[in-house]
């Protein structure tokens, strides 16, 4: 359909001797296409359908930036996000990711001045393998924002509400429009290869989080089982979706050095980064294995490998996952009306980047 309105995309935007305004014109079509092209298998700005990884000898790595699984329910926006509008639906067959981000180069400053960040070179990094949490932490610490936050009905952040984000829509976190907090156990909200994942709660009317591996999943009953089954759950912090593709190869629990052996990425590269004024962390690029104490170079052992236990109470009384500050107004030099119209800009221009 977009070669026969449009034009072959590549050949549209690149092909010597097209005046420039049917270059626009061009570029235009293809992301008007893209904004419609909301059917199964391919997010709200995107074209590529998402596909569910095999794992035939578990544990086996997941792919540390693409798909490491697929959503199998729809959901609805509560705020404007980059593309998306609140009330927008995102499909059925949305992308999974992991928990890192590619890096931030000049290609991304009208995205990165949209959040509010007057300076986007502050925030450059070109090595990626920084996961979602962090990018955003570092993000509101070197543009002295806050970030993420919601000024109106428009959400700022690195991923929306819902935990994604186009061009090609995918998910790293939350998926907090696919499923509700309340009852007992989540419901699930996608497939990572062989297995289901759950939103975040064990269950929610009793405050229970579940215990998890370093894949981040475990064995128990869901909603769809009434024997104990291995599944992924949501996490709150890294890895967020998942750390690698399990069971163990006995069926069991995937242990924190067995999660790591499973890459060349962990071990090989730990860095110090200061993510707040006088707070910093040793981290490893592209390692998505998280120990007990939050850490991806640590070694305390996940608590679900030594107990028979399959979840804990949580900290607080459970609430739906938390929004960032509600603003008035629009924090930085840039007014609101300004950053929504950059923030268009910027999503046009982040669609074309991927055609």
């Amino acid at each position: 359909m977009l070669a026969q309105v449009c034009g072959k995309p590549s050949d549209s935007l690149h092909s010597a001797g097209r005046p420039p305004f049917l270059k626009t014109m061009l570029r235009t079509c293809a992301v008007v296409f893209l904004t419609l092209g909301q059917v199964k298998g391919q997010g709200p700005g995107g074209s590529k359908a998402c596909v569910n990884p095999t794992c035939a000898t578990p544990p086996c790595a997941a792919a540390t930036l693409g798909d490491v699984g697929c959503t199998t329910v729809a959901g609805v926006t509560q705020y404007k996000h980059e593309m998306l509008s609140k009330g927008d639906t995102i499909a059925i067959g949305s992308h999974i990711y992991g928990p890192f981000e590619a890096g931030f180069t000049s290609k991304q400053d009208s995205i990165i001045k949209n959040w509010g960040c007057t300076d986007p070179s502050l925030v450059y990094d070109s090595k990626g393998g920084r996961d979602i949490g962090i990018a955003e932490a570092l993000v509101a610490y070197k543009c002295n924002i806050e970030f993420p936050r919601v000024v109106g009905t428009t959400w700022y952040g690195a991923v929306g509400h819902c935990g994604g984000h186009t061009g090609d829509y995918h998910f790293h976190k939350s998926f907090g429009c696919l499923y509700s907090e309340s009852g007992g156990h989540s419901t699930v909200v996608g497939d990572i290869a062989s297995y289901k994942m759950y939103g975040k709660w064990e269950d929610y009317s009793k405050n229970l989080l579940p215990l998890l591996d370093a894949c981040g999943a475990h064995l128990g009953p869901t909603p769809d089982s009434a024997s104990n089954v291995y599944h992924y759950h949501v996490q709150d912090k890294a890895p967020f979706t998942v750390g690698c593709h399990g069971p163990s190869s006995s069926g069991g629990l995937v242990s924190l050095a067995a999660c790591r052996a499973l890459y060349s990425t962990c071990g090989d590269d730990s860095s110090s980064i200061e993510y707040k004024a006088g707070v910093s962390i040793a981290y490893d690029r592209f390692c998505p294995c998280w120990d007990a104490a939050g850490s991806n170079t640590g070694n305390v052992e996940l608590p679900a490998l030594s107990t028979s236990n399959i979840s804990y109470t949580a900290t607080s009384t459970p609430t739906p996952t938390p929004s960032p500050t509600t603003s008035t107004s629009a924090t930085g030099s840039v007014s609101g009306v300004m950053r929504d119209t950059v923030g268009f800009a910027a999503a046009l221009l982040a669609v074309v980047q991927f055609l």
